[in-house]
């Protein structure tokens, strides 16, 4: 499909810059393997800019930093800029004012815990490879909304640091030893989970009993 845009779009020119059939293979072999794993929409949106920016046919290069430009007109942020955003406000990220909730999403289905604690060679593939199926689902239409902050008992909103940090204290005081957020945090993975789902309900069951046998008796936020 693009091959065969840019033919109509450049004539003589593309023809030029491709003149055998191997030339052409070989150019489209390479063009797929920097482009795979973007969708149409995105690609045909970077076409209709380069027929206003280039006056011959782009570079891989050129075209790659067009497809940039494309995610700005979905309101999304091209993957590396997501996954920077994602690392600084891993601490807290309820509390953020994401750029777009996708960033929230792909962050939540890596871990919050695993890009605090893993390295960037392990987080940022990771990371990519979500963020690029949640922005396909926006493409394709899906709105996405992040869910609202913890409710605890006394109606006061409570951020899922702040209960991790609670719960390392009780257990700290009742046990009698040092029990750290960071031991705390994955239980309360549940968390990022979509409120009300069946799959939120099991995970939070699994961290209650956990944390029952670690000497923690309340009840975890819904």
């Amino acid at each position: 499909m693009l091959f065969a845009r840019f033919k109509a779009i450049y004539t003589h020119k593309f023809a030029s810059a491709y003149s055998t059939t191997d030339e052409v293979k070989l150019a489209k072999r390479e063009w797929a393997i920097a482009l795979k794993g973007f969708q149409e929409p995105l690609l045909a949106y970077a076409v209709e800019r380069t027929k206003e920016v280039h006056a011959w046919p782009p570079t891989i290069s050129e075209f790659l930093k067009l497809i940039s430009t494309a995610y700005k007109a979905y309101g999304l942020a091209d993957p590396r800029s997501a996954y920077l955003e994602a690392c600084a406000c891993r601490s807290d990220p309820l509390q953020y004012k994401w750029r777009h909730p996708a960033v929230f999403f792909a962050g939540s289905e890596v871990g919050w815990y695993k890009l605090k604690s893993e390295e960037e060679r392990v987080t940022w593939p990771l990371f990519e490879q979500s963020y690029l199926k949640i922005v396909d689902r926006v493409i394709a239409g899906e709105r996405l909304i992040i869910p609202k902050v913890i409710m605890i008992e006394n109606k006061q909103t409570l951020s899922v640091a702040a209960l991790a940090s609670k719960i390392a204290s009780d257990l700290s005081v009742t046990t009698g030893q040092t029990v750290t957020e960071e031991q705390i945090a994955p239980l309360l993975y549940y968390t990022q989970k979509t409120y009300g789902s069946g799959v939120r309900l099991r995970y939070r069951e699994i961290s209650q009993q956990k944390l029952l046998k670690m000497g923690y008796k309340e009840k975890l936020p819904e």
